[in-house]
């Protein structure tokens, strides 16, 4: 379904917040996890690590940040024709529903309210790679 090989950015201005989720990655067989700490360095990640021809396999991004937040990433991100259709699943704290309706409106893949599980996590992976492999099948 997919390999330890698969590549991850966690997106989150917290050091503690985006190791944790490194961490969860780590132990359910995953190694190739980087970060950025603003949405700004996401991007310029995810359009690099495009044009290298080594995607990111999922975003992880949460919602408030200083310099550009997560939704307006997420915009960017969707705007962005070389990295539009990566996944991006939202971790946040906040669960107001006008902001959840926002980010579905958007174009999300998941949504996780911290703190989380790891299961919860891997569930959240799983069902993602799941339907991506679903769409390839499909075209």
């Amino acid at each position: 379904m997919f390999s330890g090989g698969s590549r991850f950015l966690v997106v989150d201005d917290s050091t503690t917040a985006r190791e944790g989720v490194r961490s969860v990655l780590n132990k359910i067989g995953f190694s190739a996890v980087d970060d950025a700490v603003d949405g700004r360095m996401a991007v310029e990640k995810l359009k690099r690590a495009a044009d290298e021809s080594k995607p990111y396999d999922i975003v992880f991004l949460d919602l408030n940040m200083p310099e550009m937040d997560g939704l307006k990433t997420l915009e960017t991100i969707r705007q962005t024709s070389a990295i539009q259709n990566v996944p991006v699943v939202i971790i946040t704290t906040e669960s107001a529903k006008p902001t959840v309706v926002r980010a579905v409106m958007q174009g999300i893949s998941g949504f996780i309210v911290k703190p989380f599980s790891a299961d919860e996590l891997k569930r959240k992976v799983v069902e993602i790679f799941q339907r991506v492999q679903k769409d390839a099948a499909t075209r």
